[in-house]
């Protein structure tokens, strides 16, 4: 019984030691963090933007050795949900794509943290139950040849991609599941059928899309990230955009997993990520900021029109939307 009871005492004095509480400052966080010295990344963003937030980060914190994991974000989901099935205890914060989060909370593969910096976000971009918090957001807009369409001649709605002139000149990327589910939702099956009769281009990728669209390939294309083409025109590259109301906007999300093995690091990348400073670095590469008070380029655009939030919930009927997708475009 002795035995029993200290045990008991032991395993709660380790849990409370190892394991940081709820609510923290960052000098807890800080502290904590030294004593850990390490953290792994899991993140489908692209390696150059991994790379960009480590050299800030690790400048501000050069006691943590950081590493990061990347992956297309339905591998990442993958290799989290079976980590947290085995038991292997492996990354310290996961990167992606909301909706592959929330897939993520539903399955029990994270654990809930309040960030202090998440005062400064809007509701919509925090998990009710505190499990996730978005750190940037990219829309969907339509892009164009500059050379073939005049910005007066280019659709101005979803319904102008109906226009007989438009047959066979749409480009489409099979990547942008989220944009179409959530056009299917906006305008229905039968619209959904009618863009399909417009026999567009199937392509995969946003990058490659963007540069066919700029050698000429296709004169438009539906569901392009609004930094891409920005990224392309500034480099004199012929592409513009026109914003299709609602703008079809997603974000990416921050999380914890259910136990990771350094909760102080993680915790402290985190609030570093949501700052001030590390929405600085998100706006330097050319994502959009969530924060209110970071002068974001891209941001501009997307507040220049009305916005529709992928809905948090369609990682559930993904596999019936890309069933969906198949069959009215490949």
């Amino acid at each position: 019984m002795r035995r029993g009871i200290l045990s008991l005492l032991f395993t709660t004095f380790y849990v409370a030691i190892t394991q940081p509480a709820s609510a923290q400052t960052y000098e807890q966080l800080i502290a904590g963090a030294k004593k850990e010295g390490r953290l792994i990344l899991y993140a489908s963003a692209t390696a150059p933007q991994l790379q960009m937030y480590f050299a800030a980060f690790n400048k501000k914190y050069p006691f943590i050795k950081t590493e990061f994991f990347r992956t297309g974000k339905q591998a990442l989901l993958s290799k989290v949900l079976l980590e947290e099935q085995a038991k292997q205890r492996i990354a310290d914060v996961i990167h992606t794509s909301v909706i592959e989060i929330n897939i993520m909370k539903k399955r029990g593969a994270l654990s809930k943290y309040v960030p202090l910096e998440a005062a400064a976000y809007p509701a919509q971009y925090k998990d009710s139950d505190g499990l996730w918090t978005s750190a940037y957001a990219s829309g969907t807009l339509l892009g164009f040849n500059s050379r073939q369409v005049k910005r007066d001649e280019a659709p101005k709605t979803y319904e102008d991609l109906l226009n007989p002139r438009w047959k066979s000149a749409i480009a489409i990327d099979s990547n942008k599941i989220e944009w179409f589910a959530m056009l299917l939702k906006l305008k229905g099956q039968a619209f959904m059928e009618k863009l399909a009769a417009q026999q567009p281009t199937v392509r995969s990728g946003n990058t490659l899309v963007l540069q066919l669209l700029a050698a000429g390939e296709f004169p438009i294309s539906a569901g392009v990230y609004e930094y891409s083409v920005e990224d392309l025109k500034t480099r004199g590259a012929p592409v513009d955009w026109i914003g299709l109301e609602p703008v079809i906007t997603y974000t990416v999300a921050v999380a914890l997993p259910s136990q990771p093995p350094h909760p102080f690091a993680a915790k402290l990348f985190t609030e570093w990520l949501l700052s001030k400073e590390g929405q600085e670095v998100v706006n330097q590469y050319g994502r959009v900021p969530i924060r209110d008070d970071v002068d974001s380029k891209y941001g501009k655009i997307l507040k220049q029109h009305k916005l529709l939030m992928t809905d948090v919930d369609l990682g559930q009927k993904e596999a019936e939307v890309n069933a969906t997708f198949r069959k009215l475009f490949q």
